[in-house]
Protein backbone atom coordinates (compact mmCIF):
# COMPACT_ATOMS: atom_id res chain seq x y z
CA UNK A 1 0.00 0.00 0.00
CA UNK A 2 2.58 2.48 0.24
CA UNK A 3 3.57 2.20 -3.19
CA UNK A 4 0.24 2.74 -4.14
CA UNK A 5 0.66 5.96 -1.93
CA UNK A 6 2.88 6.85 -4.77
CA UNK A 7 1.01 6.09 -8.25
CA UNK A 8 -0.44 8.99 -10.14
CA UNK A 9 -3.68 9.84 -10.35
CA UNK A 10 -6.43 8.75 -12.73
CA UNK A 11 -7.36 12.05 -14.36
CA UNK A 12 -6.60 15.35 -13.86
CA UNK A 13 -8.50 18.13 -15.11
CA UNK A 14 -5.84 21.34 -15.10
CA UNK A 15 -8.08 25.01 -15.50
CA UNK A 16 -5.83 28.21 -15.91
CA UNK A 17 -8.81 31.05 -15.64
CA UNK A 18 -9.10 33.35 -18.72
CA UNK A 19 -10.03 36.57 -16.72
CA UNK A 20 -7.65 36.36 -13.61
CA UNK A 21 -5.16 33.80 -14.74
CA UNK A 22 -5.39 31.48 -11.46
CA UNK A 23 -5.09 27.62 -11.86
CA UNK A 24 -7.27 25.25 -10.82
CA UNK A 25 -7.39 21.78 -10.42
CA UNK A 26 -9.99 18.77 -10.33
CA UNK A 27 -8.15 15.52 -9.38
CA UNK A 28 -10.09 12.03 -9.18
CA UNK A 29 -7.74 9.37 -7.63
CA UNK A 30 -8.94 6.35 -9.14
CA UNK A 31 -11.87 5.46 -11.84
CA UNK A 32 -12.80 2.21 -10.60
CA UNK A 33 -16.48 3.31 -9.81
CA UNK A 34 -19.64 5.36 -10.98
CA UNK A 35 -19.07 8.09 -8.19
CA UNK A 36 -16.13 10.04 -7.01
CA UNK A 37 -16.46 12.23 -3.45
CA UNK A 38 -14.40 14.87 -2.03
CA UNK A 39 -14.14 18.46 -1.12
CA UNK A 40 -13.53 21.80 -3.21
CA UNK A 41 -11.26 24.34 -1.69
CA UNK A 42 -9.88 27.83 -2.28
CA UNK A 43 -6.35 28.55 -1.51
CA UNK A 44 -3.32 30.91 -2.22
CA UNK A 45 -0.30 28.53 -3.47
CA UNK A 46 -2.37 25.53 -3.76
CA UNK A 47 -0.77 22.91 -5.85
CA UNK A 48 -1.67 20.24 -8.41
CA UNK A 49 0.86 18.34 -6.31
CA UNK A 50 -0.96 18.99 -2.88
CA UNK A 51 -4.59 18.13 -4.50
CA UNK A 52 -3.35 14.80 -5.53
CA UNK A 53 -2.18 14.17 -1.94
CA UNK A 54 -5.57 14.79 -0.85
CA UNK A 55 -7.76 12.87 -3.57
CA UNK A 56 -5.64 9.71 -2.61
CA UNK A 57 -6.42 10.66 1.06
CA UNK A 58 -9.84 10.53 0.08
CA UNK A 59 -9.69 7.65 -2.01
CA UNK A 60 -8.27 5.73 1.12
CA UNK A 61 -11.46 7.38 3.19
CA UNK A 62 -13.45 5.54 0.87
CA UNK A 63 -11.65 2.19 0.52
CA UNK A 64 -11.35 1.93 4.72
CA UNK A 65 -15.31 2.69 4.92
CA UNK A 66 -15.99 -0.11 1.92
CA UNK A 67 -18.12 2.54 0.09
CA UNK A 68 -17.99 1.63 -3.84
CA UNK A 69 -16.78 5.69 -3.99
CA UNK A 70 -13.75 6.98 -5.51
CA UNK A 71 -11.29 9.83 -4.01
CA UNK A 72 -11.56 13.63 -5.30
CA UNK A 73 -10.30 16.94 -4.78
CA UNK A 74 -10.90 20.17 -6.69
CA UNK A 75 -9.56 23.75 -5.87
CA UNK A 76 -8.26 26.69 -6.86
CA UNK A 77 -4.86 28.68 -6.11
CA UNK A 78 -6.53 31.76 -5.08
CA UNK A 79 -6.76 34.43 -2.10
CA UNK A 80 -9.64 33.46 -0.16
CA UNK A 81 -10.01 36.78 0.88
CA UNK A 82 -10.34 38.12 -2.39
CA UNK A 83 -13.58 39.97 -3.40
CA UNK A 84 -12.96 37.69 -6.68
CA UNK A 85 -13.65 35.13 -4.35
CA UNK A 86 -17.25 33.93 -5.56
CA UNK A 87 -17.02 34.71 -8.90
CA UNK A 88 -13.79 32.92 -9.49
CA UNK A 89 -15.37 29.67 -8.00
CA UNK A 90 -17.94 29.95 -10.31
CA UNK A 91 -15.95 30.30 -13.41
CA UNK A 92 -13.74 26.64 -12.20
CA UNK A 93 -17.01 24.83 -11.37
CA UNK A 94 -18.48 25.65 -14.54
CA UNK A 95 -15.48 24.62 -16.38
CA UNK A 96 -15.82 20.77 -14.45
CA UNK A 97 -19.83 21.04 -14.85
CA UNK A 98 -19.86 17.82 -16.92
CA UNK A 99 -18.42 15.93 -14.21
CA UNK A 100 -20.17 17.73 -11.00
CA UNK A 101 -22.87 16.34 -13.36
CA UNK A 102 -22.20 12.84 -14.35
CA UNK A 103 -19.51 11.86 -11.76
CA UNK A 104 -18.21 14.24 -9.12
CA UNK A 105 -19.86 14.63 -6.03
CA UNK A 106 -18.16 18.38 -4.29
CA UNK A 107 -18.39 19.33 -0.87
CA UNK A 108 -16.84 21.97 1.15
CA UNK A 109 -13.05 22.15 2.15
CA UNK A 110 -10.56 24.86 3.11
CA UNK A 111 -12.20 28.18 2.69
CA UNK A 112 -15.28 27.04 1.27
CA UNK A 113 -18.58 26.45 2.82
CA UNK A 114 -21.36 24.14 1.73
CA UNK A 115 -23.62 27.16 1.32
CA UNK A 116 -21.61 28.82 -0.87
CA UNK A 117 -21.18 26.41 -3.28
CA UNK A 118 -25.02 24.86 -3.20
CA UNK A 119 -25.38 29.30 -4.42
CA UNK A 120 -22.76 29.14 -6.77
CA UNK A 121 -24.61 25.72 -8.34
CA UNK A 122 -27.83 27.08 -8.47
CA UNK A 123 -26.23 30.08 -10.83
CA UNK A 124 -24.84 27.62 -13.04
CA UNK A 125 -28.16 25.78 -13.49
CA UNK A 126 -27.78 23.04 -10.69
CA UNK A 127 -29.86 20.81 -8.63
CA UNK A 128 -27.40 20.17 -6.40
CA UNK A 129 -23.34 20.13 -6.48
CA UNK A 130 -23.80 16.55 -5.17
CA UNK A 131 -26.77 15.42 -7.99
CA UNK A 132 -23.84 13.16 -9.39
CA UNK A 133 -25.60 10.58 -6.41
CA UNK A 134 -28.31 10.77 -7.66
CA UNK A 135 -27.14 8.83 -11.54
CA UNK A 136 -24.61 6.38 -9.88
CA UNK A 137 -27.92 5.76 -7.22
CA UNK A 138 -30.03 5.13 -9.91
CA UNK A 139 -32.80 7.86 -8.70
CA UNK A 140 -34.82 10.83 -10.36
CA UNK A 141 -33.64 13.95 -9.30
CA UNK A 142 -36.76 15.06 -7.68
CA UNK A 143 -36.18 11.55 -4.98
CA UNK A 144 -32.68 12.24 -4.54
CA UNK A 145 -33.61 16.63 -3.67
CA UNK A 146 -35.70 14.80 -1.22
CA UNK A 147 -33.31 12.80 0.74
CA UNK A 148 -30.59 15.14 0.69
CA UNK A 149 -32.68 17.70 2.05
CA UNK A 150 -32.35 15.76 5.46
CA UNK A 151 -29.02 17.18 5.85
CA UNK A 152 -30.97 20.35 6.71
CA UNK A 153 -32.56 19.10 9.22
CA UNK A 154 -31.36 19.99 12.89
CA UNK A 155 -29.95 17.97 15.69
CA UNK A 156 -29.94 20.34 19.26
CA UNK A 157 -30.35 23.65 16.70
CA UNK A 158 -27.65 22.66 14.43
CA UNK A 159 -28.64 21.05 10.61
CA UNK A 160 -26.90 17.68 10.13
CA UNK A 161 -24.84 18.87 7.62
CA UNK A 162 -22.86 21.12 10.34
CA UNK A 163 -22.62 18.35 12.33
CA UNK A 164 -21.73 14.86 10.22
CA UNK A 165 -18.09 15.25 9.79
CA UNK A 166 -17.10 16.68 13.13
CA UNK A 167 -19.20 14.39 14.92
CA UNK A 168 -17.10 11.50 13.19
CA UNK A 169 -14.45 12.59 14.51
CA UNK A 170 -15.98 12.97 17.96
CA UNK A 171 -16.38 9.47 18.07
CA UNK A 172 -13.25 8.10 16.74
CA UNK A 173 -11.97 10.15 19.75
CA UNK A 174 -14.45 8.02 21.78
CA UNK A 175 -13.17 5.12 20.31
CA UNK A 176 -9.47 5.88 20.96
CA UNK A 177 -10.75 6.62 24.29
CA UNK A 178 -12.14 3.05 24.80
CA UNK A 179 -8.56 1.24 23.65
CA UNK A 180 -7.15 3.45 25.85
CA UNK A 181 -9.49 2.29 28.72
CA UNK A 182 -10.33 6.11 29.97
CA UNK A 183 -14.01 7.00 31.07
CA UNK A 184 -15.20 9.07 29.38
CA UNK A 185 -15.84 11.37 32.17
CA UNK A 186 -12.59 10.73 33.43
CA UNK A 187 -11.20 11.79 29.63
CA UNK A 188 -8.96 15.40 29.00
CA UNK A 189 -9.28 16.25 25.70
CA UNK A 190 -8.08 19.27 23.67
CA UNK A 191 -9.42 20.44 19.87
CA UNK A 192 -6.82 22.84 17.88
CA UNK A 193 -9.72 24.48 15.76
CA UNK A 194 -13.12 26.50 16.18
CA UNK A 195 -14.44 26.01 12.71
CA UNK A 196 -17.26 23.86 11.64
CA UNK A 197 -14.95 20.96 11.85
CA UNK A 198 -13.92 21.17 15.13
CA UNK A 199 -17.14 22.31 17.18
CA UNK A 200 -19.27 19.38 15.42
CA UNK A 201 -16.60 17.44 17.23
CA UNK A 202 -16.44 19.51 20.72
CA UNK A 203 -19.93 18.84 20.58
CA UNK A 204 -20.26 15.39 20.05
CA UNK A 205 -17.52 14.85 22.87
CA UNK A 206 -19.43 16.61 25.12
CA UNK A 207 -22.95 15.17 24.28
CA UNK A 208 -21.01 11.89 25.32
CA UNK A 209 -19.52 13.35 28.86
CA UNK A 210 -16.25 14.45 27.66
CA UNK A 211 -14.16 17.16 29.14
CA UNK A 212 -12.92 19.59 26.64
CA UNK A 213 -10.19 20.96 28.52
CA UNK A 214 -9.08 23.16 26.39
CA UNK A 215 -10.23 25.04 22.27
CA UNK A 216 -7.53 27.07 19.74
CA UNK A 217 -8.63 29.17 17.16
CA UNK A 218 -6.09 31.22 14.78
CA UNK A 219 -6.07 33.91 17.11
CA UNK A 220 -5.97 32.42 20.65
CA UNK A 221 -6.40 29.32 23.18
CA UNK A 222 -8.76 29.12 25.79
CA UNK A 223 -7.59 26.91 28.72
CA UNK A 224 -10.06 25.93 31.72
CA UNK A 225 -8.09 26.68 34.73
CA UNK A 226 -8.65 24.05 37.92
CA UNK A 227 -8.99 20.81 35.56
CA UNK A 228 -12.10 21.87 35.17
CA UNK A 229 -13.84 21.69 31.48
CA UNK A 230 -15.17 24.33 28.52
CA UNK A 231 -19.10 24.75 29.11
CA UNK A 232 -19.05 23.64 25.07
CA UNK A 233 -23.28 24.53 24.48
CA UNK A 234 -21.86 28.47 26.15
CA UNK A 235 -19.14 28.57 23.78
CA UNK A 236 -20.75 26.77 20.56
CA UNK A 237 -23.35 30.25 20.49
CA UNK A 238 -20.25 31.95 19.48
CA UNK A 239 -20.08 32.94 15.85
CA UNK A 240 -18.07 29.83 13.60
CA UNK A 241 -14.25 30.37 13.29
CA UNK A 242 -13.36 32.98 16.06
CA UNK A 243 -13.71 31.79 19.96
CA UNK A 244 -14.88 34.94 21.84
CA UNK A 245 -12.35 37.26 23.69
CA UNK A 246 -13.99 37.11 26.90
CA UNK A 247 -14.55 34.70 29.39
CA UNK A 248 -18.20 33.25 28.88
CA UNK A 249 -17.53 29.96 30.52
CA UNK A 250 -16.10 31.02 34.30
CA UNK A 251 -12.74 29.75 35.19
CA UNK A 252 -10.88 30.20 31.75
CA UNK A 253 -7.14 31.29 30.93
CA UNK A 254 -6.32 32.82 27.65
CA UNK A 255 -3.22 31.94 25.67
CA UNK A 256 -1.15 31.99 22.51
CA UNK A 257 -2.57 29.45 19.62
CA UNK A 258 0.22 27.79 20.36
CA UNK A 259 -0.48 26.78 23.94
CA UNK A 260 -2.98 24.44 22.50
CA UNK A 261 0.28 22.09 22.27
CA UNK A 262 1.29 22.80 25.90
CA UNK A 263 -1.84 21.60 27.58
CA UNK A 264 -1.29 18.18 29.66
CA UNK A 265 -4.37 15.91 28.62
CA UNK A 266 -5.27 12.38 27.19
CA UNK A 267 -6.26 13.16 23.77
CA UNK A 268 -5.44 16.03 21.08
CA UNK A 269 -7.98 16.83 18.10
CA UNK A 270 -5.96 18.89 15.54
CA UNK A 271 -9.16 19.33 13.33
CA UNK A 272 -8.00 23.09 11.98
CA UNK A 273 -5.36 23.01 9.28
CA UNK A 274 -2.67 20.55 7.11
CA UNK A 275 0.56 19.90 9.04
CA UNK A 276 -0.40 20.87 12.49
CA UNK A 277 1.62 18.91 14.43
CA UNK A 278 5.36 19.73 13.12
CA UNK A 279 8.28 18.02 14.15
CA UNK A 280 8.73 20.36 17.28
CA UNK A 281 5.53 19.89 18.61
CA UNK A 282 5.46 16.51 18.26
CA UNK A 283 8.46 16.66 21.06
CA UNK A 284 7.14 18.36 23.39
CA UNK A 285 3.18 17.20 23.29
CA UNK A 286 2.22 16.05 26.45
CA UNK A 287 -1.04 13.45 25.67
CA UNK A 288 -1.55 10.27 24.98
CA UNK A 289 -3.53 9.91 21.76
CA UNK A 290 -3.47 12.16 18.68
CA UNK A 291 -6.92 12.19 16.79
CA UNK A 292 -6.40 14.23 14.07
CA UNK A 293 -9.99 15.75 11.96
CA UNK A 294 -7.75 18.21 9.43
CA UNK A 295 -6.37 16.46 6.73
CA UNK A 296 -3.07 15.79 6.46
CA UNK A 297 -2.53 17.28 10.00
CA UNK A 298 0.51 14.74 11.17
CA UNK A 299 3.61 14.93 8.80
CA UNK A 300 5.23 11.28 8.43
CA UNK A 301 8.31 12.41 10.02
CA UNK A 302 5.81 14.15 13.57
CA UNK A 303 4.31 10.80 13.43
CA UNK A 304 7.39 8.99 13.46
CA UNK A 305 8.60 11.21 16.52
CA UNK A 306 5.18 10.35 18.41
CA UNK A 307 5.04 6.87 17.90
CA UNK A 308 9.11 6.91 19.47
CA UNK A 309 7.13 8.56 22.71
CA UNK A 310 4.73 6.03 22.82
CA UNK A 311 1.70 8.23 21.85
CA UNK A 312 -0.95 6.70 19.53
CA UNK A 313 -1.65 8.41 16.61
CA UNK A 314 -4.84 8.00 14.41
CA UNK A 315 -4.67 8.20 10.77
CA UNK A 316 -6.30 10.80 9.26
CA UNK A 317 -8.20 9.07 6.79
CA UNK A 318 -9.84 7.34 9.62
CA UNK A 319 -10.84 10.23 12.28
CA UNK A 320 -11.89 11.97 9.12
CA UNK A 321 -14.19 9.75 7.50
CA UNK A 322 -17.13 11.08 9.37
CA UNK A 323 -18.23 12.87 6.46
CA UNK A 324 -18.22 9.73 3.87
CA UNK A 325 -20.19 7.51 6.33
CA UNK A 326 -22.75 10.04 6.78
CA UNK A 327 -23.28 9.90 3.29
CA UNK A 328 -23.49 6.09 3.87
CA UNK A 329 -26.23 6.91 6.53
CA UNK A 330 -28.17 9.31 4.80
CA UNK A 331 -28.18 7.74 1.33
CA UNK A 332 -27.94 3.83 2.07
CA UNK A 333 -31.10 3.33 3.73
CA UNK A 334 -34.29 2.14 1.68
CA UNK A 335 -36.32 4.56 3.64
CA UNK A 336 -35.68 8.20 4.36
CA UNK A 337 -33.28 8.01 7.56
CA UNK A 338 -33.95 10.43 10.44
CA UNK A 339 -30.89 13.21 11.54
CA UNK A 340 -30.52 11.11 14.79
CA UNK A 341 -30.10 7.75 12.45
CA UNK A 342 -27.53 8.79 9.97
CA UNK A 343 -25.46 10.21 13.20
CA UNK A 344 -26.02 6.41 14.66
CA UNK A 345 -24.95 5.10 11.64
CA UNK A 346 -21.57 7.64 11.41
CA UNK A 347 -21.10 6.22 15.11
CA UNK A 348 -21.16 2.04 15.04
CA UNK A 349 -19.01 2.30 11.67
CA UNK A 350 -16.79 4.68 13.02
CA UNK A 351 -16.09 2.62 16.31
CA UNK A 352 -16.22 -0.39 14.33
CA UNK A 353 -13.12 0.84 12.04
CA UNK A 354 -11.26 2.15 14.74
CA UNK A 355 -11.38 -1.06 16.80
CA UNK A 356 -10.54 -3.05 13.58
CA UNK A 357 -7.44 -0.84 12.93
CA UNK A 358 -6.00 -0.53 16.11
CA UNK A 359 -6.64 -4.54 16.64
CA UNK A 360 -4.73 -5.32 13.47
CA UNK A 361 -2.10 -2.51 14.28
CA UNK A 362 -1.06 -4.50 17.82
CA UNK A 363 -1.68 -8.21 15.95
CA UNK A 364 1.02 -7.38 13.57
CA UNK A 365 2.84 -4.24 15.35
CA UNK A 366 2.71 -1.67 12.65
CA UNK A 367 0.95 1.74 12.98
CA UNK A 368 -2.10 2.43 13.20
CA UNK A 369 -1.55 4.21 9.68
CA UNK A 370 0.24 1.62 7.88
CA UNK A 371 -2.49 -0.92 9.62
CA UNK A 372 -5.04 1.28 7.86
CA UNK A 373 -3.35 1.18 4.65
CA UNK A 374 -3.42 -2.73 4.47
CA UNK A 375 -7.10 -2.71 5.67
CA UNK A 376 -7.47 -0.23 2.75
CA UNK A 377 -5.13 -2.66 0.02
CA UNK A 378 -7.44 -5.48 1.16
CA UNK A 379 -10.68 -3.23 -0.33
CA UNK A 380 -11.55 -4.73 -4.03
CA UNK A 381 -13.44 -2.08 -6.33
CA UNK A 382 -16.73 -3.36 -7.30
CA UNK A 383 -17.15 -1.30 -10.88
CA UNK A 384 -20.96 -0.22 -12.10
CA UNK A 385 -22.25 -0.46 -8.30
CA UNK A 386 -24.33 1.71 -6.83
CA UNK A 387 -21.99 3.47 -4.05
CA UNK A 388 -24.23 3.41 -1.39
CA UNK A 389 -26.56 0.83 0.08
CA UNK A 390 -26.86 -2.75 -1.54
CA UNK A 391 -25.51 -2.79 -5.22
Amino acid sequence: MEREQEKAPALVIEYTDPLEGFQGWLVIDSLDHRLCAGGMRVQSGLSRAHLTRMARNMGCKMRLCGLRVDGAKAGIDYDPAAPGKSAAMARFIQAILPYVRTRYSMGPDLNVAMAELDGIGKTLGLDSVKMAVAGAQGWDLAYFNQRYAILGKEVDGIPLGRLRAGYGVAVATLAVLDYLQIPYPQARVAIQGFGSLARAAAWGLARNGVRIMAIADVNQCLIAGNDKEHDIPTLLQAPAGALPDRDLTGDVRQAAREGIFDVPCDILVPAAVEGAISEQVATRLQIRAVVPGANLAVPARSEDILAQRGILVLPDFLAGCGGSLSMEGLFAPREHPAPEQVLAHVEQRMKELVRQTLARAFASGLSPTRAAWRLCAEAVPQPGTRPYGNP
